[in-house]
Order: structure tokens, then sequence, then C-alpha cells
């Protein structure tokens, strides 16, 4: 009996430490108390992303190359454009991801792969919209909340990359 009971407390230690290793640590921010809602610079409010506006019609943009669908929200579907880009300061160009929510122009992303790309993309971000609230003071993250539009800026520390994207208020009200 000593045995048995022995074994079982064995196997439960082994399946405890087990489980326990399996997870993740999770990454705490600290909300900044001194952060307050910030809209966009006086007359940069986006009416849409690089030249197409919210809810236009994918269909009428012949140019649109499919890329990937993201399940979230009934389907995002994003696309590419042809030899279209973000440019950074450098001249680089950033493929620009436009979402469309059941055909209509919902969001436009930037996403970056290295650090220096990052930093170019933060600069214009600021210098074209202003700088964002920062929610966080442990975290690399902006928003801008506008009439039309939500606008955020992120950058994730383990992955080393950054994400840019502008989103619009009508759709994200129909989404819903």
């Amino acid at each position: 009996m000593k045995r048995l009971i022995g074994i079982l407390i064995s196997c439960s230690l082994l399946v405890a430490a087990m489980g326990c290793a399996s997870y993740a640590p999770v990454a705490v921010y600290t909300p900044n108390e001194n952060c307050k809602l910030v809209s966009f610079k006086l007359g940069s409010e986006p009416d849409g992303f690089n030249g197409i506006k919210w809810e236009t019609e994918v269909s009428s943009l012949g140019e649109m190359k499919s890329y990937r669908k993201d399940p979230t929200h009934g389907g995002i579907h994003f696309y590419l454009r042809a030899g279209d880009g973000y440019r950074l300061r450098s001249g680089k160009l950033i493929p620009i991801q436009y979402g469309f929510w059941r055909g209509k122009f919902y969001i436009g992303m930037v996403m970056t792969e290295q650090v220096s790309d990052w930093d170019a993309l933060k600069q214009s971000v600021f210098e074209k919209f202003g700088v964002g609230a920062k929610p966080f003071t442990n975290k690399e993250e902006y928003l801008w909340i506008g009439k039309n539009a939500t606008m955020a800026l992120r950058y994730d520390e383990d992955s080393r990359k950054g994400t840019f994207y502008i989103r619009s208020h009508s759709m994200e009200k129909q989404m819903q």
C-alpha cells in the first residue's frame, strides 16, 4: 500500500511539473496612469489607407492580389497590390496588407521584420500623425482614436516585429 501511494504521489508530481513546464511566461504590462486618449494631428486623420477609401469594394480594385485570410470577425481577407508599399525614409518599401470584410475595405496594415525598419516606421508615423497615446509604460505601443478611424503602432520585443494599422470605425460597427 505504501508503495502504491508513493507511486501515485510521484506520478502526481511528475504530471504537475510537466503541466507547469508547458506554460510559457505571460507578459504583464503596466498601465500608464498618465495616458490620455490621443487623436490624430490636426488635419491628418485618414479617410482610408494609401489612397483606398474606407468601404471601397475590393471588386473595384482590379490590381489586388489575394494574400491571406484572417478568421476573426467572420473572415477578413487581406490583399497586396503589386509594386505598392509603405515607403520608409531609406526608400525601402514594406508591403501594405489591405483588409476587406465582406468585400469592403476595413483595415490597412504594415508589418516590419527588422528593428531598423520598426524605428523608421515609428518615426514616419509620428511625423505624419503626431505621437500617439502610450497605454503601457513597459510596452512599445501607441494608439490614436479619431472620429472615423483608429490607428495603432506596436512593437513585439519577443518576435522583434512591428505592426502599424489603421482601421475604419464605420466598418467596425458593421462587424459587431
